[in-house]
């Protein structure tokens, strides 16, 4: 298997951690958006967290300072 196992293996943790973590956000309120449609964590994760993703993560504060939206929205320029 060798360093494609691995490869393999580190993006399942990166998926399962991120999946956590915007799980636990969302139970706090925090709204999840993928290319401007709201969606559940379980899509955030599956369009993110790709070798070579073209998603990145906007993280909008609310007028007190905490995040209120994680919006992911597909990188085509750069």
């Amino acid at each position: 298997m060798g360093e494609m196992g691995n490869n393999a293996e580190e993006l399942n943790t990166a998926k399962e951690n991120m999946l956590s973590q915007l799980e636990q956000m969302t139970q706090s309120g925090v709204a999840l958006f993928v290319d401007g449609r709201a969606v559940l964590p379980t899509e955030a994760v599956s369009k993110a967290v790709r070798e070579n993703s073209p998603y990145m993560a906007d993280y909008v504060l609310g007028t007190s300072g905490t995040i209120e939206q994680v919006r992911f929205d597909r990188v085509t320029r750069w």
